[in-house]
């Protein structure tokens, strides 16, 4: 049997011609890295960086029986929501774990956009096609559409570089986040969108597929290469870990239910039935016997995942996702551990390449925008001050 070969995005030439260090996730070649991980997490967290994520996958629910069948499938209430406003949730199965977290874009009570995790398009697609209620269609635009992310304090600055047009919206950066809007971006019609998986300020831009590359052109040469640069998987994965955002597959799975992965805030058991709503009424009443942890280490051991986590001698827990940081400058991590051994401050021991190396509890997130203060810029000695 032959290996598929990876997919490609509609900017897969320009990553080549960039050079970038290319891999394969989810089933595409994408960047990896264009110049170093770290050059390109500080680069968002100080000014911004540009994420080609067209690998993620874009559904349109329509019909009188939409927002129905979203009720139906997902245990988040969508009640106040309206037309230009953005909500993330979780997919549920029957069991109460968590099949894929997602994010909501309401363009009207017919039609809602539906951005998933790339390695569970094909799976959700499935799923909500099977669960469809009277009137509602699913249609997948993801090979018709590109999606890219500009992420960073200087995301208005790069954007209105670039040229913008926005009906209704008076000043780009008052866009609150977790809405959106439909205008132009260097003279091209684009949904502008407040959302993103950084920690940072920023945006994410969906567009015509023929139109990605000279979108993504405009917005890289706009503003001056000080303002934003190209950036790849890797140092999305970093920026998302300093931010505590969880990572499908890692820090939840088919397994994990929300209350588990610290994702109540998403549950509304008053707003009727959802699949698996009995379930997590019942893990309510009962407690939880694991939960999610925000983990630091004082060496400069990384824990990764599925590395062990020790109290007294005995496996308690395991790492989910476990980095470098680069503002906190020592390693980070998730992972989950009983209730009794989660609270800030225990300390705990990790098995890290066949060696235990202490490990202490801490809070998430790791980096919190507008509090954290970034590190000296080299050759400086000044502390950027939290924005």
């Amino acid at each position: 049997m032959v290996d598929e070969a990876p997919r490609r995005t509609p900017l897969y030439s320009w990553h080549v011609a960039a050079q970038a260090d290319m891999t394969t996730f989810a089933g595409w070649s994408m960047p990896l890295y264009y110049s170093s991980i770290l050059t390109e997490h500080m680069q968002v967290r100080r000014y911004a960086g540009l994420f080609d994520v067209c690998h993620m996958g874009r559904f349109m629910l329509r019909g009188s029986g939409a927002g129905q069948t979203l009720s139906r499938l997902i245990p988040t209430s969508l009640q106040g929501m309206r037309p230009g406003q953005a909500r993330y949730t979780v997919l549920l199965n029957e069991r109460g774990g968590i099949s894929d977290d997602f994010i909501i874009y309401m363009r009207s009570d017919e039609e809602y956009l539906l951005v998933v995790n790339a390695a569970n398009a094909a799976k959700d697609f499935e799923w909500f096609s099977h669960h469809l209620l009277e009137g509602a269609t699913l249609e997948d635009v993801s090979a018709g559409t590109g999606l890219i992310a500009l992420q960073g304090p200087a995301w208005a600055q790069v954007v209105g570089a670039a040229g913008v047009d926005l009906p209704g919206v008076e000043k780009l950066a008052d866009l609150p986040r977790f809405q959106f809007a439909e205008g132009k971006v260097a003279g091209l019609p684009t949904v502008i969108m407040r959302t993103g998986y950084t920690g940072e300020e920023g945006v994410e831009l969906m567009m015509d597929a023929d139109h990605v590359e000279a979108v993504w052109s405009s917005l890289l040469t706009a503003d001056g290469t000080r303002h934003v640069l190209p950036c790849g998987l890797g140092a999305r994965d970093t920026l998302r870990l300093e931010a505590a955002l969880l990572l499908h597959g890692h820090d939840m799975d088919e397994s994990t239910t929300p209350y588990e992965a610290g994702l109540g805030w998403l549950v509304d058991l008053d707003q009727g039935p959802f699949t698996a709503r009995e379930i997590l009424v019942a893990q309510k009443e009962a407690g939880l016997t694991r939960g999610l942890a925000g983990l630091t280490c004082h060496s400069r051991a990384i824990p990764r995942a599925g590395d062990e986590l020790v109290h007294e001698g005995k496996t308690v827990g395991r790492v989910t996702s476990g980095s470098f940081s680069p503002v906190l400058d020592r390693p980070i991590a998730l992972g989950y551990l009983p209730p009794r051994l989660a609270a800030p401050g225990t300390a705990l021991e990790g098995r890290v390449r066949g060696k235990l190396v202490p490990v202490e509890v801490v809070k998430r997130p790791f980096y919190k925008l507008g509090v954290t203060p970034l590190p000296p810029v080299k050759g400086t000695g000044h502390t950027e001050g939290s924005r």
